[in-house]
């Protein structure tokens, strides 16, 4: 099992894991990722930090799915254009934002495996031989 297999598990299956597999206490008050971490840890598996912020992803779906509620509202009731027209640019314009820090994130974690794989095939090549002068007359 691997960070990615614990980061897909919901939270009831990875506190089992936890209790089963490791001798970590106080399972049940932890957060996801702090849990992730801890299974890690106690697996040795390499822990990375992910790129995402998960909380400010979550809090603007929320927003969204809030603004939707109102939408739908909007719809059945008043049929007022103004505000409709004003809630569909917000939800638009939120929804840019997490298709942007989605963006962001994955290639904040693209750029360091970028970075390393140059200088794996620089340690890996042999070096070029200089080339040899011809001596002076």
């Amino acid at each position: 099992m691997d960070l990615k297999d614990l980061r897909r598990l919901p939270m009831p299956k990875l506190r089992d894991v936890a209790k089963a597999e490791t001798d970590l206490q106080g399972v049940g008050g932890m957060e996801k990722e702090e849990l992730i971490k801890a299974i890690a840890k106690a697996k040795d598996i390499p822990y990375d930090v992910t790129g995402k912020d998960v909380n400010a992803i979550h809090s603007i779906k929320h927003d969204i799915r809030e603004l939707k509620k109102e939408k739908s509202g909007l719809l059945t009731s008043s049929r007022d254009a103004k505000k409709l027209k004003k809630v569909q640019r917000k939800i638009r314009r939120l929804k840019r934002l997490t298709r942007h820090l989605a963006h962001e994130a994955k290639s904040a974690q693209a750029a360091p495996a970028a970075e390393a794989a140059p200088a794996a095939a620089s340690a890996a090549a042999p070096a070029a031989p200089a080339p040899e002068t011809p001596p002076a007359t």
